[in-house]
């Protein structure tokens, strides 16, 4: 199951990184082969006990990190009502996706005042929170 998780993450990584490149491409920015990003990806699962109150406060939280300034594109997302399919895992709570021009960039965005008080603040919500940090090769 983890193996099935791990590549379905991979994979959403990718098409992400795809997308972006797409939308950078379709507004007219040239991309190049040098050009370097990290894409940073987070996924939270709660503890049974969080309220809608919670959610609705926790995503309010995660829109505040959107501020940080290293942050070049950000998404905020929960598990979309899409088919059912083995290789959908859909059973976490919120995820986050921002891009950073470099690993320095990502770094600088781990030791932000905004992050770290966001950690501090929700950490007691989650059960579980994954990390997956992809650069361009």
């Amino acid at each position: 199951m983890i193996t099935k998780m791990n590549t379905l993450i991979l994979s959403l990584i990718v098409i992400l990184g795809a997308a972006f490149a797409a939308n950078t491409q379709a507004q007219g920015t040239q991309s190049s082969d040098n050009e370097s990003a990290l894409v940073h990806t987070v996924y939270f699962w709660f503890n049974d006990d969080v309220s809608e109150e919670d959610h609705q406060n926790f995503y309010q939280e995660l829109k505040k990190l959107k501020q940080i300034p290293q942050i070049r594109e950000g998404w905020i997302g929960v598990p979309a009502d899409t088919e059912e399919r083995g290789v959908i895992d859909n059973t976490y709570d919120y995820s986050i996706t921002f891009v950073f021009d470099n690993k320095e960039a990502e770094a600088e965005y781990q030791v932000h005042p905004i992050h770290l008080d966001f950690v501090e603040t929700n950490a007691d919500l989650w059960e579980n929170v994954v990390v997956y940090d992809a650069t361009t090769p």
